[in-house]
């Protein structure tokens, strides 16, 4: 984009049309291509995976959150790298300064690794197991175990957030609503919030959470 700052033209609205068109193209291919190729990923399954060694249900990070995340934070990287102008030509490279090029370099490399990392390390943003339930952040994990729900929720209609009911600490005559952030997480929320209902009140069942033959036997439960 930088490089229709150095183009030779004499009409300032053809230039500004330029600049936008360039910035504008360089959003919209991206994210366009996103779009396209990734539109059956997008749809979240009415599932969860089977994690057997550590004996959970898992649903990974959705592609709605951290492809557009990858591809904005991606283009203002682009943007960090410090250009000059080719003296005598209509083109730009990086400024050949040694501290200016070095850092430059080093910035935008940490950045791209920093995005290969989210990308690939497909970390489980949400869990089940015989314990409860439990999201993962990029930086902190909340666990809210199975005892500590009361029957009555989540409604399941909201993508974002899953709202429990849980006992008060220490205990009282009613229960209190609980927030887990959820909506990072690549499953179906109407799926998410019948599982949840259905663990709370079954509690035979917690035991065989991570198997395939019980998540064959909730998701019959839940078509049902």
């Amino acid at each position: 984009m930088g490089g229709t700052l150095t183009w030779r033209l004499d009409s300032a609205a053809v230039g500004l049309i330029a600049w936008l068109a360039v910035g504008a193209a360089g959003i919209l291919v991206p994210l366009g291509g996103y779009l396209l190729l990734t539109r059956a990923a997008r749809r979240r399954p009415a599932s969860f995976r089977v994690d057997g060694p550590a004996r959970r249900f898992t649903a990974p990070t959705a592609p709605a959150w951290v492809g557009p995340w990858a591809i904005v934070v991606g283009w203002l990287t682009g943007g960090v790298a410090v250009v000059e102008r080719v003296p005598g030509e209509d083109r730009v490279r990086l400024m050949d300064t040694g501290a200016v090029l070095v850092v430059d370099l080093v910035v935008v490399a940490l950045v791209l690794v920093f995005i290969g990392v989210i990308l690939w390390s497909d970390r489980p943003r949400l869990a089940l197991d015989p314990q409860g339930v439990t999201v993962r952040g990029l930086f902190r994990r909340t666990t809210v175990r199975w005892d500590r729900l009361v029957p009555g929720g989540p409604p399941g209609t909201d993508t974002r957030v899953l709202v429990l009911a849980e006992i008060p600490d220490p205990p009282g005559p009613r229960a209190v609503p609980r927030t887990l952030p959820v909506g990072r997480a690549h499953v179906d929320p109407v799926f998410l919030a019948g599982a949840v209902r259905h663990y709370v009140t079954a509690a035979e069942h917690r035991p065989a959470i991570g198997t395939p033959a019980e998540l064959d036997r909730l998701r019959a439960a839940l078509a049902s």
